[in-house]
């Protein structure tokens, strides 16, 4: 058979050339149960990504208070920074003088 290359279908027959073995269909379900077992799952593995996230979620939220806090920091020192330049470009006569100006000072 090797050596043809075309077979005609009234050589073959018709018997089919798979089959089944012995109890597949009745035995399928038990050798199934068999393979599948429920594996107990150990608490540890269970939260140790909650865990992981929830040291994320505390370390970005830290390092967002400091951040905040540095940028606050910073801001009230510039405007400090910017009362005292404000201040120091103008002398106390041309203050006085304002304030006598727009009737504050009575």
């Amino acid at each position: 058979m090797k050596d043809k290359k075309h077979i005609p279908l009234e050589e073959i027959g018709k018997d089919l050339p798979f089959r089944t073995p012995e109890n597949y269909f009745e035995d399928f379900a038990n050798r199934m149960e068999a393979q599948i077992v429920v594996k107990p799952v150990s608490i540890r593995k269970t939260f140790t990504p909650w865990m992981y996230m929830a040291a994320m979620f505390v370390g970005l939220l830290i390092v967002g208070q400091i951040l905040f806090n540095v940028y606050q920091s910073a801001n009230v020192k510039n405007e400090d920074n910017y009362e005292s330049y404000v201040l120091s470009q103008v002398d106390e006569a041309a203050m006085i003088d304002y304030y006598v100006e727009n009737g504050d000072i009575q």
